[in-house]
């Protein structure tokens, strides 16, 4: 039996870097497609710029979940006063 090299993807959170597994071992995936729809529907978050958030609920991975958000808007109407007291322009 000849020995072979294979080429395989696994997956790892960038904030902690726990590694998805199934039933106690790393799942290995053929291609990038096999691998995002084995983390749909787990908790997993994966963004635009391809980083990778695990379905821990913390501090640090809300953080870096949060850097993703856009700022929130600012509802001010032009003539209103805001909360210190000036006018909005």
């Amino acid at each position: 039996m000849p020995i072979k090299t294979h080429a395989c993807i696994t997956v790892a959170c960038d904030v902690c870097k726990y590694k998805f597994d199934e039933d106690e071992y790393t799942a290995h995936f053929a291609d990038l497609d096999d691998a995002r729809k084995a983390l749909t529907g787990t908790g997993w978050t994966i963004t635009a710029d391809r980083k990778i958030f695990c379905a821990s609920d913390d501090q640090e991975h809300q953080a870096a979940l949060d850097a993703f958000m856009p700022p929130e808007p600012v509802m001010q109407a032009p003539g209103q006063l805001g909360f210190d007291g000036t006018e909005a322009t």
